[in-house]
């Protein structure tokens, strides 16, 4: 049997991304990806899917079900809800059956959220990636064509406990540049409080802060890893993100760590932003430990659920007047 998922409202913040374009930034193709790995990771994990997962924006989407589809859906501060039925917060496990729809919505937090559903199929990648880059026109916004799924048993919505705190600092390893400056500016970056611009998108986030200066910008184009905090004449920082470009020319003072990533970019213009530096070994233990969480997500109980939700879910076969239950 098949299903499909149509977007069937969008906005240029919606996309479709896997875990990118591992290899490609040598040919001068971005890698792309999500720019919340650990959200990803978990949406995948709640739906039972190997990916690729729908990444939704600050102006949130709406999908529409054919057929029976079991999905995962995360993000800070996202909610989601049954057209006609509850809104439930995130990370959560739903099925949808035939011809409902859902809208994920974002609330005071968080910037990115991530829906992934069980059996997708989204044809040929490209360059070996499902992942979208609106700039160079490679990959998708949406999975609406069918996909082979095997019989999925409608459940209640199950909930989940979020991964990663969006507040305080970032973990910044050293740049490849770290060394062109003065000590006195490591501890300004590292002591000095930031502020996150409106000019933010997936290729790059700008802070404004007190100019942080290096000795020169006088240096050799080299490659930019994801996390890379470029600082060009004015002083003003760029962290570069999912669609960055292969390389470039600014010194980088220094890499945001993988697992404070999400930190970062699920937070939104105007909000404060803070650094610390942190060594190798301590990054890749805490690296290891969100993949750990994303793997193994813990349930949490919903509070509150509907009637109507759970008569939507067919959990009751039916009740007779004088209380007893019908079997199925």
């Amino acid at each position: 049997m098949s299903a499909a998922l149509a977007l069937t409202r969008s906005n240029p913040f919606v996309s479709l991304q896997d875990a990118g374009r591992s290899g490609a930034m040598r040919y001068g193709v971005s890698q792309s990806g999500p720019m919340d790995w650990v959200r990803y990771r978990l949406a995948l994990t709640l739906a039972g899917a190997e990916g690729p997962a729908s990444e939704i924006g600050l102006a949130g989407a709406r999908f529409k079900a054919t057929g029976t589809v079991q999905l995962g859906i995360a993000g800070p501060g996202f909610s989601v809800k049954i057209v006609g039925g509850d809104t439930i917060p995130l990370p959560a496990r739903l099925t949808l059956g035939d011809g409902e729809e859902i809208d994920i919505t974002p609330g005071r937090e968080g910037m990115w959220a991530y829906l992934a559903a069980k059996g997708l199929d989204t044809g040929e990648p490209v360059l070996g990636s499902f992942a979208t880059n609106a700039r160079t026109g490679l990959g998708r916004r949406s999975f609406d064509a069918p996909f082979p799924c095997d019989e999925v048993k409608p459940f209640p919505p199950q909930l989940f406990t979020d991964l990663g705190a969006l507040d305080g600092p970032i973990a910044v390893l050293p740049g490849p540049q770290h060394h062109l400056f003065v000590q006195e500016e490591l501890d300004r970056f590292a002591s000095q409080p930031f502020r996150l611009t409106d000019q933010l998108d997936r290729m790059g986030y700008k802070l404004s802060c007190d100019p942080i200066h290096a000795i020169t910008h006088d240096i050799i184009s080299d490659g930019i890893v994801e996390g890379s905090i470029q600082v060009p004449g004015n002083g003003q920082p760029i962290i570069l993100c999912a669609d960055r470009q292969p390389t470039g020319g600014y010194p980088k003072i220094g890499v945001v760590a993988a697992a404070s990533r999400p930190a970062l970019t699920q937070r939104r213009p105007g909000a404060e932003v803070r650094f610390r530096w942190i060594d190798a070994e301590a990054a890749a233990k805490a690296r290891h430990a969100l993949a750990e969480a994303a793997a193994n997500p813990k349930p949490r109980q919903l509070d509150q659920i509907s009637g109507e939700t759970l008569m939507a879910v067919n959990l009751i076969g039916g009740v007779w007047a004088d209380g007893t239950t019908a079997t199925q």
